[in-house]
């Protein structure tokens, strides 16, 4: 072996060992991110929206009222007697529910007047409920932990003749902790499992199988560990819904990364003795991709950053730890390990140095070939598929009732949909109306506004619960029923309304200098929906422009970055025209989580354009040896095969999300699958060939390609 070969070896000896050394002092001294995973604070929304406001001003004048709702809900079908539902009270109020930061507070079913009971039992007399409030305080884990104790220790002291289920906010925070608790285990082992099962199938080289995962096992355990120690130091906060995308996103692209270096190599070695020379070579083909890959998606998550909520923020951090991480693997890891391994790492099928090779025309080829030939037809065939699939897209409905999202068995669901229904739909979740004024109110004209609020459209009832009005007589607060679903945007059009027009109803009932606040679960949707949509709006134009000048530096052009990203732009509308389409044909699915066209928006986007900056970068390096026509040819050909065999590994990667049990995810991965095959079969080998055919020489304006 030449001093070079040894150097070289050593090499990537160092590198392999820089980061497995970085990996174990990680593992030994950090928290895994998961630990940090906690409940959103203000549910996530700035701290001046509406409806927070209202939560501080309740907090400020009716603190013994504050807390965290859980509604015990207890169910037979023949019936529920006086003394059974007496029964089943009386045991719950006799529990010591103690918490490091409290006693939960039940209210007293046996002490109420039977006139005041009827409230909580349904007319049928099958259901009734019985109201719970957890300390406030309480973290992630000790809410989990202080809910389970309660249950189990309810559990003790009934019979199991009757339903019992858990729901309110606190029972539903509860049961998503334990749900991703399982669900992360599982999602990790079936995207390993996949993707091993893919590579095998796909290239039937163990070895090649291994590397890849072995890559992705090592940056996962170092991004895992970052994330969990940044967290520690209160930088931002981790949820568990980003950290179940994250891992399939990093395994999918590592393994990407490594079909890309794969691929290659395995060119090189073919024409080149010295496997590090080969694989130094390789590199400086791929190292362009791989950088302008990684810095699109690290651009993209960047975008996170500048919204209002939360959840949509909070992405930002744990997706750019990881991307820079995966991006420094790509370029240091990954091909340290390749090289390592030699020719060996492409058995039982090893590529030798100065075999001759018999140049057949592959699929890829094929498809090249006719699309250089009718570019025409097939760039306007495609836009025009892909415009219809667009159009469907307008029916796009969102969702804001998030418990849909959950299992039908699941405790909190079973609650939620009893109280549904056996009282009125406002019921599963009442808002409160609080006034506010400088002076003494008077009781009597303000119930003649409250009556007059209650014959507004939109709203059931305005009751009230307790003492509505406190010591110094200049606040009061009443319970508010909407008409309907209260997470449907008829009701946070109601709320809204409500808000517009308050000042002027107090105003005409006489109340000077007195302020009506709305608060609860509608009026924190109803605030929802505004940010939600100015979030959408502010990363789909921020994301276009940033990976726009992205592409532009990438490929030296001022026009390639157009149809780069016009193309990709057109493949995303498309994908939720089609996946609105699926979902409602064979999952009976009307609307879907008002989250999911920003997260599919970001993720398609971003790994989408991966792909065709792979097949440009080829190009351009072909343009050099060739003319235009057979650049694009060879290079479509070139990356036909790694790219169709990556997408095809990231679409079934993403459909893993299909085993988590939120339903949510589940769509997700389904969206980001069928996004993935567009762009992978249609938008990149037909759709952008065509567009560089028909624009010619021009396809890099400024500069100009010779025919």
């Amino acid at each position: 072996m030449s001093n070079s070969s040894l150097k070289g070896k050593r090499l990537w000896w160092w590198s392999v060992g820089i980061w497995l050394v970085v990996m174990i002092v990680l593992s030994g001294v950090a928290p895994g991110g998961k630990e940090f995973a906690e409940p959103l604070k203000n549910s996530g929304l700035p701290a001046d929206s509406a409806s927070i406001i209202a939560d501080r001003q309740l907090e400020k004048y009716f603190p013994q009222d504050e807390g965290m709702p859980l509604f015990a809900v207890f169910h037979d079908e023949k019936g529920l007697s006086e003394e059974a539902i007496l029964k089943y009270a009386a045991a719950l109020e006799e529990m010591d529910m103690k918490s490091p930061y409290g006693t939960a507070k039940v209210i007293p079913l046996t002490k109420l007047k039977p006139e005041q009971r009827a409230s909580f039992i349904s007319e049928d007399k099958k259901t009734f409920f019985i109201p719970v409030t957890i300390p406030n305080d309480l973290e992630a884990k000790e809410l989990n932990t202080f809910i389970k104790s309660i249950k189990k220790d309810f559990n003790k002291k009934i019979d199991h003749d009757v339903e019992v289920s858990w729901t309110g906010p606190a029972g539903i925070a509860t049961d998503a902790i334990e749900l991703f608790s399982s669900a992360n285990v599982v999602l990790l082992l079936s995207t390993i499992g996949l993707i091993l099962v893919l590579l095998l199938i796909i290239y039937r080289s163990p070895l090649l199988t291994l590397i890849p995962l072995l890559g992705a096992a090592i940056v996962y355990a170092i991004v895992d560990r970052l994330i969990g120690l940044t967290a520690s130091w209160n930088w931002f906060n981790v949820e568990n819904q980003a950290l179940s995308i994250m891992t399939i996103l990093l395994f999918a692209v590592v393994t990407d990364y490594s079909l890309l270096i794969f691929s290659r190599y395995r060119e090189e070695l073919k024409t080149h003795e010295s496997v590090n020379e080969a694989m130094h070579v390789t590199m400086r083909g791929v190292r362009e991709p791989i950088f302008f890959s990684g810095s699109t998606i690290l651009t993209s998550m960047a975008t996170l950053f500048f919204v209002f909520y939360e959840p949509y923020r909070n992405f930002a951090p744990v997706f750019i730890i990881a991307t820079v991480v995966m991006l420094l693997a790509g370029l240091t890891l990954l091909p340290a390990m390749f090289a390592l391994f030699g020719r060996k790492a492409f058995w039982p099928i090893i590529p030798k140095y100065g075999e001759a090779t018999v140049e057949k025309t592959t699929i890829w080829g094929k498809v090249a070939n006719a699309v250089i030939k009718k570019p025409i037809i097939f760039m306007v065939s495609i836009m025009l598929l892909l415009l219809l699939g667009t159009w469907n897209a307008s029916n796009l409905e969102e969702s804001y009732d998030l418990i849909q999202s959950f299992p039908e068995d699941l405790s909190s669901r079973v609650g939620y949909e009893r109280l549904g229904e056996a009282f009125s739909e406002g019921n599963l979740a009442p808002g409160n109306l609080l006034f506010v004024s400088d002076k003494e109110i008077d009781m009597q004209k303000l119930q003649e506004v409250v009556k007059k609020i209650e014959d507004r459209p939109g709203i059931d009832q305005v009751t009230v619960q307790g003492n509505p009005i406190t010591a110094d007589s200049k606040s009061a607060k009443f319970s508010v029923t909407f008409e309907g679903n209260p997470y449907e945007k008829k009701a946070f059009e109601t709320v809204n309304k409500l808000r517009d027009e308050s000042d002027a109803i107090l105003k005409d009932a006489g109340f000077e200098n007195t302020q009506l606040f709305v608060a609860g679960e509608t009026a924190k949707n109803a605030d929802l929906t505004k940010i939600n949509a100015h979030d959408t709006w502010l990363v789909m134009i921020a994301m276009t422009i940033l990976i726009t000048v992205m592409l532009g530096l990438q490929t030296r052009s001022v026009i390639a970055p157009i149809y780069m990203v016009g193309t990709i732009l057109l493949s995303f509308a498309a994908t939720m025209g089609l996946s609105i389409f699926l979902f409602k044909l064979f999952l009976d699915v009307d609307a879907i989580s008002y989250r999911l066209p920003l997260y599919s928006f970001v993720f398609l986007v971003a790994l989408g354009v991966d792909y065709s900056i792979m097949l440009i970068a080829r190009i351009r390096e072909e343009i050099k040896l060739m003319p235009f026509k057979d650049a694009v040819r060879r290079g479509l050909e070139k990356t036909g095969g790694v790219i169709s065999s990556a997408g095809l590994i990231l679409a079934a990667t993403f459909l893993v999300l299909a085993t988590m049990p939120i339903y949510e995810l589940k769509l997700f991965g389904f969206i980001m699958a069928i996004g993935i095959l567009i762009d992978t079969f249609i938008v990149r080998p037909l759709l952008i060939p065509s567009i560089l055919m028909l624009l010619g020489k021009y396809s890099f304006w400024p500069k100009k390609i010779n025919n």
